[in-house]
């Protein structure tokens, strides 16, 4: 055996015994305290929690069972969340890193930067969602306080600074659901959806939603207006505006079941419905025109 050869394996030996000692007997409790402690600093309302922590390849972590929390509440669960930095941004100001995760039967990836001396002075997160069961994320029953399946892809940015506040801009898609109707509307208890598309943003405890179509084999419609975000989410108050468009059938249906006082001619012949909401999360008031 010539050296050269000698020289190799040896050194994928030695490498080898590196990567092993490294990944079994890398200090995941440690690094992940560490994790968590920092994070906090991002935001005091936010909160992350960690099971445990392993080395990745390229260098970078794979942290399991992630919970990330605003204001005590879960919002958001990952089985496996993999972030990986931009090696170079480590010896600059501004830390720049990659993520990339299994979440509700989804995925969810995207980037994010923060100022190494400042976290809670600069932080910007994007990302993307795909194929995720809506069903299974608990803050989204916690906030609406009612029911919702289907399956969601979107994006989204978060600020955090002094220049931004606290702000949150998102797009999202859901396919093929339902939404659970605390109370009958047009002798609807649930809304059966193809396809809802939303334009949201959510600054300082109010949260506008810019604009949200729906489509589906009972009505289209759209909504806009504002939830001025309060404890508990449920007292949250509502001032949103849109049109419904129930299908021929059923629109016919409602002019023989309701009153000529609550369902007017002219909207039976015009197909349209405008609604107000008003009141709170829990208590919805709904007023047709």
């Amino acid at each position: 055996m010539n050296n050269t050869r000698k020289r190799l394996l040896y050194s994928v030996y030695v490498l080898a015994v590196a990567v092993f000692f490294i990944y079994y007997l890398f200090p995941s409790d440690t690094v992940k305290n560490y994790v968590t402690s920092n994070f906090s600093t991002v935001s005091s309302d936010i909160k992350i929690t960690i099971d445990h922590v392993r080395p990745a390849f390229p260098p970078g972590l794979k942290l399991y069972k992630v919970t990330l929390y605003h204001m005590n509440n879960a919002l958001f669960k990952a089985e496996k969340l993999k972030v990986v930095p931009k090696l170079l941004s480590l010896f600059r100001s501004r830390v720049v890193f990659f993520f990339k995760g299994s979440a509700f039967d989804g995925v969810l990836e995207g980037r994010g930067e923060f100022k190494k001396n400042r976290p809670a002075q600069h932080v910007i997160v994007e990302g993307k969602l795909y194929d995720i069961n809506i069903k299974e994320i608990s803050a989204v029953k916690q906030f609406i306080g009612r029911n919702l399946t289907g399956i969601l892809e979107g994006n989204f940015t978060y600020r955090s600074g002094e220049k931004f506040g606290e702000d949150l801009e998102a797009r999202f898609i859901i396919s093929d659901g339902e939404l659970e109707l605390l109370m009958p509307v047009l002798k609807l208890g649930n809304i059966l959806f193809n396809r809802v598309e939303a334009d949201l943003r959510m600054k300082n405890q109010r949260f506008k939603i810019k604009r949200c179509t729906i489509k589906g084999d009972q009505l289209d419609g759209s909504i806009s207006g504002f939830v001025n975000l309060r404890e508990p989410p449920g007292q949250s108050g509502l001032r949103l505006s849109g049109v419904i468009k129930p299908n021929q059938a059923f629109i016919s249906k409602l002019a023989g079941d309701l009153p000529a006082n609550i369902l007017p001619k002219e909207i039976v012949r015009k197909r349209v419905v405008r609604i107000r909401i008003y009141g709170t999360l829990d208590e919805p008031r709904f007023f047709f025109n």
